[in-house]
């Protein structure tokens, strides 16, 4: 029964001995009979199925206090719920429903005064302490229909302005030329609407932006390159565009002649710094044959005609022959190589071109003398003289 059960009974127990007999005689709780039948009034017999109509009655109007609590809990009526468990409360003090009623009722007061503030704040365009209020009424009570429905609301209003505004800008700076960032505004309004055509519109319109940009930037470079006569950078910038664009007929027509100008460079390179090659005929051709293709190009630029010039005067050069003077015994047989069997003599004159000559004197019974020597382009080398003198 609990503590109001237990209160009940001693109130019933302890009620006759208080009040007499009607008649003014001692009654059953009378001192002078108090020791003979207190222990037969303080402990009743109790058949098994007895019930007691007082203490019936009291539990059913704490259920029904209880009862209209939770109802007005629920119906969201916290005036009601806290008139109903303080009923209860009084009925049973500390009864654990009653006070967790009281509780949820001052929740459902505060609950209340914050839906109030969150659509009074909503309603004046506040947001954030529309939003603010609305939070802390779900943190006190989650099944806020009020409140949820303002913060989705905060949320929606919230979100509709964010997208607005990535739109907005995003179609700024596409009129500005500004694709980067307009691919950025476009794709921050992606999150929110992926589908809307002014969204993927934009973010076409951006992307298709930045690869022109792109585009054109390798194309500037590859044209200051040029200019500059930095064909291999050239060759790389007409490489990153046809990467992006590879029927782009610019980038393929200066990637051709960037292309080949750097291969006559490098060839005309080799030639001026390795000149004793040109010795020989086969190369001393290969390197005319340069100088004519290169001088045929155009345009050409300062360093390039520069290089097809030096390349020309060596060519130049080591196509005219210098004379060249032996002088011998008349008795030694000389042998010239590349040039051939020049005989006996005491003085001889031949024309060479610019190189590297070996001359050998042979005589019988003396020992072979052999002489290598250089002509210079453009200048004739002292006598060479040869003999052979050493018996053998």
């Amino acid at each position: 029964m609990g503590t109001l059960t237990v209160a009940l009974v001693a109130v019933v127990v302890v009620l006759p001995k208080l009040v007499g007999t009607p008649d003014g005689e001692p009654g059953v709780g009378s001192p002078s009979e108090a020791e003979d039948s207190t222990p037969d009034v303080l402990v009743p017999p109790i058949r098994e199925n007895a019930t007691n109509p007082i203490i019936d009655g009291l539990n059913h109007a704490l259920d029904e206090a209880l009862l209209e609590g939770r109802s007005a809990l629920i119906a969201r009526e916290p005036e009601a719920a806290a008139a109903a468990f303080k009923r209860a409360s009084v009925l049973e003090p500390g009864n654990a429903a009653a006070e967790d009623g009281l509780l949820r009722s001052e929740i459902l007061f505060e609950v209340r005064d914050l839906e109030v503030a969150a659509v009074s704040h909503e309603n004046l365009g506040e947001r954030a302490a529309a939003a603010a209020a609305a939070r802390r009424a779900l943190e006190l009570d989650p099944s806020s229909k009020i409140a949820r429905a303002v913060a989705n609301r905060v949320i929606w209003q919230d979100t509709r302005d964010a997208y607005n505004g990535h739109v907005t800008r995003g179609l700024a700076a596409l009129e500005d030329g500004e694709y980067q960032e307009a691919l950025d505004a476009f794709s921050a309004a992606s999150k929110v609407s992926p589908t809307a055509p002014e969204v993927t519109d934009g973010l076409a319109r951006a992307r298709a932006g930045l690869h022109r940009q792109k585009v054109d930037a390798h194309l500037a470079r590859a044209a200051d390159a040029e200019e500059n006569e930095r064909w291999s950078a050239a060759v790389e910038e007409y490489r990153s565009v046809l990467e992006l664009e590879p029927n782009l007929a610019e980038a393929r027509d200066g990637l051709a002649r960037s292309t080949r100008r750097v291969d006559l460079s490098q060839k005309m390179d080799y030639h001026l710094t390795h000149p004793e090659r040109l010795a020989t005929a086969a190369v001393l051709r290969e390197a005319a044959d340069l100088v004519a293709e290169a001088g045929g190009l155009s345009p050409r630029g300062p360093q390039f005609s520069a290089l097809i010039d030096r390349l020309d005067h060596l060519v130049v050069q080591y196509s005219i022959p210098v004379t060249v003077v032996l002088e011998s015994d008349g008795v030694t047989e000389i042998v010239l190589y590349r040039i051939g069997e020049l005989g006996a003599f005491d003085r001889h004159t031949v024309e060479l071109r610019p190189g590297t000559y070996t001359v050998v004197g042979r005589r019988p019974g003396y020992k072979d003398v052999r002489l290598k020597f250089e002509v210079g382009p453009g200048r004739s080398p002292p006598t060479i003289i040869i003999r052979c003198t050493e018996r053998i």
